[in-house]
């Protein structure tokens, strides 16, 4: 007859099974389950980028009313529009910055219709403004020094035909340049240059019957007298 043996009555140590080997987790993860991982990840933080740069809001300054060339800034002539992004900053004043033009009487340097977004380039400091007779010119950034004129320049505006070119005027003094924050495009980027009574004449009628260069003469030699055509003498 067989007899059962107690380990704990004979004195002997049970001896205990080894547990069955664990897998580890990482080991059941194949290359392909971790670069899914790492996709999803990595698009989860660009659209978390994307919210958080679409979220981003500031006020900007825009004309009131129409604004004519020379008045001195006031509250009432602007209001604040609230935009989305940052597509605008630095091309159009903060509210931090036209608080500054109105504090220091900046008056504006071009006209302004309601509704426009202010640039730093629409204002001067005061007194500026004098009797000089001014015209803002047309043209395409890439007929006028690739818009990269700015106020103080001397510039030469040159008109052309299919029959030639010739100076409309020569060393005129740039008072003011503006560009729509929407781009460069024929239209949108306008310089504006002294005139006196017969210059002025001579570029009205330049603009309405040729094409417009423009090109900067800050500190190169004067040109003398050329011919001008007879339409516009």
């Amino acid at each position: 007859m067989t007899q059962t043996v107690n380990p704990v009555d004979s004195g002997l140590e049970p001896v205990m099974a080894d547990p069955a080997p664990r897998r580890r987790w990482v080991g059941r993860l194949s290359l392909g389950h971790l670069v899914m991982i790492l996709a999803g990840l990595l698009a989860f933080l660009l659209v978390l980028a994307v919210l958080r740069d679409n979220s981003a809001t500031s006020f900007v300054a825009k004309a009131a009313r129409d604004i004519p060339a020379g008045t001195t800034i006031g509250a009432d002539d602007v209001e604040l529009v609230e935009i989305t992004g940052d597509a605008l900053v630095g091309a159009v004043l903060t509210s931090d910055q036209i608080n500054r033009v109105i504090i220091d009487g900046q008056v504006t340097s071009r006209a302004l219709a309601v509704g426009t977004l202010l640039q730093p380039s629409d204002f001067g400091a005061a007194g500026v403004v004098t009797d000089i007779r001014s015209m803002s010119i047309p043209v395409s950034p890439a007929r006028a020094v690739a818009g990269s004129l700015k106020p103080g320049d001397l510039v030469d505006v040159i008109a052309s035909d299919q029959d030639g070119s010739w100076y409309v005027t020569t060393s005129a003094e740039v008072l003011a340049v503006a560009a729509e924050a929407t781009g460069f495009s024929s239209g949108d980027y306008t310089v504006t240059v002294a005139v006196d009574p017969v210059i002025g004449l001579r570029l009205a009628c330049a603009m309405a019957n040729y094409s417009i260069d423009i090109a900067r003469s800050t500190g190169a030699a004067a040109i003398g007298d050329a011919p001008i055509p007879e339409a516009c003498q």
